[in-house]
């Protein structure tokens, strides 16, 4: 029989049954359950030997960066919220790390623990044709929308730091997401503009299950004791006995794995785009005998001297451009100018600007970069 007790700590009552009484380590066991999985039986194939060399490249290449880039920025704005006493940690369950920082080891941990296995799972779901692009391919967002999502960050962002930096200690936990997180949505919401609505299924089927996993454990986590949220700094929706399930955590967790996910959905998607159009372009010069040349389509939609199947292998550079050149065309190129890249392929081309809808000045100079290339060749 379960039953609920009060523990004399200032946080909710642990479960007792038969000495049940879980630590913050405990906790780390059931985050492992799906990362378990995702490492053998469930091993993404894109990190397979079998997949395309770019495309496991870049899959490596995106658990490395996220795990620096979302560790890192996690671990200022955790220290934050703990220097603020938006949560804090139960000494008799965590293994402090003294004066250095508030977060207790497994608090670290669980940073780098929770990052590996929502990026596992992203990797996951690209395997599930349910999550393949069916609201057609991708394509440029709409200015407008572009804009006025930018816009609505920006005030998000400022907004965030206001409540930080205000009296209001009830908006302190919805000011810290914002002001740390609008930044973040921010470079997303630009990188991946052409793939929001072609992929919207890979970008919620990535997030949503490893976002729910995390805020299940955070409420097993308040309830054992290990952790507490005074409701000071909170604005008090909650759910669930206890209020165990609170709106602005369950927005912590789901958040900061958004960020980690959007991230790679942006990739496989930009992935699949980038394997499709190579593959056009090594088919637009088999049908294009009078380029003397191994070519590649570039942006007007003509071929480009350089790349196919026999010519130079693009590399991480070239796909990383392909993925700038589609939320900032300008950026991409001064990019390449700075460092060029091993291919011509990295510019993307949409449907608009296939080669039969190419106009006459765009062919002719197209045709006289071409021969100019032809001769450097």
């Amino acid at each position: 029989m379960l039953s609920i007790s009060s523990t004399g700590w200032d946080g909710p009552g642990l479960i007792e049954s038969g000495g049940v009484d879980l630590s913050y380590w405990d906790l780390h066991g059931f985050l492992l359950l799906p990362t378990v999985w995702l490492l053998t039986a469930g091993r993404p194939t894109m990190l397979g030997e079998t997949r395309d060399p770019l495309t496991r490249q870049a899959s490596f290449a995106y658990i490395a960066f996220i795990l620096t880039i979302a560790v890192g920025q996690a671990f200022i704005w955790d220290s934050v919220g703990a220097q603020i006493g938006i949560w804090e940690f139960n000494p008799a369950k965590c293994t402090g790390l003294g004066a250095a920082t508030l977060l207790p080891l497994e608090e670290v941990l669980w940073l780098f623990h929770h990052v590996v296995k929502a990026a596992l799972w992203q990797l996951k779901m690209s395997e599930w044709s349910l999550t393949s692009a069916t609201e057609g391919a991708p394509g440029p967002m709409p200015s407008g929308v572009r804009t006025a999502g930018n816009g609505a960050l920006l005030v998000l962002f400022l907004g965030g730091v206001a409540a930080l930096v205000g009296d209001t200690d009830s908006a302190k936990c919805g000011g810290l997401i914002a002001a740390f997180f609008a930044p973040v949505f921010g470079i997303v919401w630009n990188l991946g503009s052409r793939y929001w609505r072609s992929h919207w299924r890979l970008f919620v089927a990535g997030w949503l299950p490893p976002g729910a996993w995390t805020v299940a454990i955070d409420c097993v986590g308040q309830q054992q004791g290990v952790w507490y949220f005074p409701p000071k700094y909170l604005s008090g929706i909650n759910t669930l006995p206890d209020g165990l399930l609170k709106l602005d955590i369950a927005a912590v967790y789901l958040v900061s794995t958004f960020a980690v996910t959007a991230t790679g959905a942006i990739i496989l998607a930009a992935s699949a785009e980038f394997s499709a159009q190579r593959r056009a372009a090594t088919a637009a010069v088999s049908a294009a005998p009078a380029v003397a040349a191994p070519a590649a389509v570039t942006r007007s939609g003509a071929v480009a001297v350089g790349d196919d199947a026999t010519g130079p292998v693009p590399t991480l550079w070239d796909f990383g451009l392909f993925i700038f050149d589609g939320a900032s065309p300008r950026l991409a190129e001064r990019m390449a100018e700075i460092l060029p890249p091993a291919t011509s392929t990295w510019r993307v081309v949409d449907a608009s600007t296939a080669l039969p809808e190419a106009t006459a000045d765009t062919e002719a100079r197209d045709r006289a970069s071409l021969r100019r290339e032809r001769d450097d060749v």
